[in-house]
């Protein structure tokens, strides 16, 4: 498995509310999907010749799918720990917020550090594999951050660490 927003090899964090959603979607595959999956196995068995049926073939297909999704989503939670959004930090981490301006347009942006399972670009959420996460992190209020990118280099000032 990838390095899952861990920092370091240490085990991978993700927020309270992070955690809830990943368990509520563990919950429904094991208590709504996975027993409708064996009943439309079933019903396909019933129906006749499996080895021709295509409702058979992706039922099987969407079983294999479901399972691997629960096994990863078992092995997530029960080895990640939950991550405590931090203030007052003099460098940017995992869990803290940061506040940047674009050298190039004066924009300013404020992202909040977060594991890969947790990035939400809508809501500012960046993960530390991002370019721009990866860049940000271990860096203290004043310094110059160089981001590559697809459209190319995008230089940001780290105005406040919050």
């Amino acid at each position: 498995m990838a390095n899952n927003g861990s920092q370091d090899g240490q085990r991978p964090l993700l927020t309270a509310e992070g955690r809830a959603k990943l368990e509520e979607r563990l919950r429904y595959l094991l208590e709504v999907q996975r027993p409708q999956i064996a009943e439309d196995i079933h019903e396909a068995k019933e129906a006749g010749d499996v080895s021709e049926s295509s409702a058979y073939e992706h039922a099987k297909n969407e079983q294999a799918r479901t399972e691997g999704e629960i096994l990863e989503l078992t092995m997530l939670l029960n080895n990640s720990g939950t991550l405590e959004f931090t203030s007052g930090a003099q460098t940017v981490q995992i869990g803290t917020r940061v506040r940047v301006k674009r050298d190039d347009t004066g924009a300013e942006r404020e992202f909040t550090i977060v594991s890969t399972h947790e990035a939400d670009p809508k809501r500012n959420f960046i993960s530390t594999e991002s370019p721009v996460g990866k860049e940000l992190l271990g860096k203290k209020k004043g310094e110059i951050v160089n981001v590559q990118t697809p459209n190319g280099l995008i230089v940001y000032h780290v105005l406040d660490i919050l």
